[in-house]
């Protein structure tokens, strides 16, 4: 059987559907319409299926018949918070945007779906497909998981991938691999300074949070470049803070955002208490009060090197050597997929893709303008087919 035509077979399919979900983003765990999208077709196909997270994730079985393994191809479903700047005629007009692919991912998950359902003579086992929401925030992963994703049966495997233009080093169209480390873990910190306002004109009657504020940022920048091993990898991040209301009017309170990014849980342990005594330092220096709250998110993604081989060893057999590479170096993104990938062996792997717009001009993931190729997406939907058949025979 020739896999790339079988595939090929649903790409119109593939587009259809994707532009669908492209035109219905959702954010976080509110995916209620993209779940009744994606029930559409598997009712449409006779896929058994189940609703969880009170109907905003969704877990879907082929099942060959025959006793074997358990793969897991896993999905996001959620998008961003971005009013979208394409020209595209599906594109959303409700204030969110698919701006990092899940579109996509759906899209490529649900064709994998359909093909495999059609040739479920030729393996043995079950697929399980994972739609999965709030992946952006706060980790849908996780709650899927609670929620029984990776039992009945028993995933013995998962694989997933993304599209985009994550990894530099890959080329358009190019599919890139990496074993071991390939995205970093992420942390959120919120700390809220309380001091007491006053007229601008009269500093000395106030206790002034924003000068607190400047002071509890330098000092967070400071940590990595003087606190951290130079060989570590590591990202601290202040990227948001918020105080005041007009130009002659010290505030009461401010507050300060972030994000941490790491491979090493020792090193999170590090940054996460000295935030908290740096906090704690300027707030009384400053003759503040301070709260601070280091929220432990997801873990950094390691793929496992068994895995990958074999997905490099199912791409090389629909694919020319010319396309597939190596990934670099890892990313200090994160992605919750991480989760499945402590509980179960498997990988995560990139499809290359952002279109050029009628300037020539590609925009990244997160981008207002973000776009891709849809002649590319079949990539991914015969990389998981050839992937589920040299995995379960």
């Amino acid at each position: 059987m020739n896999i790339i035509e079988k595939v090929k077979e649903y790409e119109s399919f593939l587009i259809k559907e994707r532009r669908i979900l492209h035109q219905i983003p959702e954010i976080g765990l509110d995916t209620y319409q993209t779940c009744e999208e994606l029930e559409k077709v598997l009712i449409e196909h006779k896929i058994p299926y189940r609703k969880v997270l009170g109907s905003r994730g969704i877990i879907a079985l082929v099942d060959s018949g025959k006793p074997g393994k358990c793969l897991a191809i896993r999905a996001d479903m959620d998008a961003l918070e971005i009013k979208e700047e394409t020209d595209l005629d599906f594109k959303s007009h409700n204030g969110f945007m698919h701006a990092c692919g899940h579109d996509c991912h759906m899209a490529d998950v649900l064709t994998t779906l359909l093909v495999l359902n059609s040739i479920k003579q030729e393996f043995s086992g079950v697929v399980k497909f994972i739609f999965q929401p709030g992946e952006e925030y706060p980790g849908g992963a996780e709650l899927m998981i609670k929620e029984g994703a990776l039992d009945n049966p028993k995933v013995d495997c998962i694989i997933g991938h993304h599209v985009g233009g994550l990894f530099a080093s890959v080329p358009h169209g190019n599919i890139g691999f990496k074993s071991g480390n390939l995205m970093a873990s992420m942390d959120k910190f919120v700390i809220r300074i309380e001091g007491s306002g006053g007229h601008g004109s009269m500093p000395e009657d106030t206790v002034d949070p924003i000068v607190c504020l400047v002071d509890i940022v330098q000092a967070i920048n400071r940590i990595k470049s003087r606190e951290i091993s130079s060989s570590e990898k590591c990202v601290i991040s202040v990227c948001k803070v918020n105080s005041g209301i007009n130009q002659n009017i010290i505030p009461s309170e401010a507050e300060i955002e972030g994000t941490v990014r790491t491979f090493n849980d020792d090193v999170r342990k590090y940054i996460r208490k000295r935030i908290g005594e740096i906090s704690e330092y300027y707030s009384q220096g400053n003759r503040c009060s301070v709260s601070y709250d280091y929220a432990w998110k997801y873990p950094h993604l390691a793929n496992n090197d068994n895995i990958i081989e074999l997905l490099k060893k199912s791409t090389r057999k629909i694919f020319s050597e010319d396309i597939i590479h190596d990934i670099e170096s890892e990313t200090m993104a994160g992605d919750d997929m991480a989760y499945y990938l402590e509980k179960v062996p498997g990988a995560y792997f990139m499809l290359s893709n952002l279109k050029m717009d009628k300037n020539g001009k590609t925009y990244p993931n997160h981008h207002p303008k973000f776009d891709i190729d849809e002649g590319e997406l079949y990539k991914t939907v015969a990389i998981c087919v050839q992937f589920a058949l040299d995995y379960l025979n």
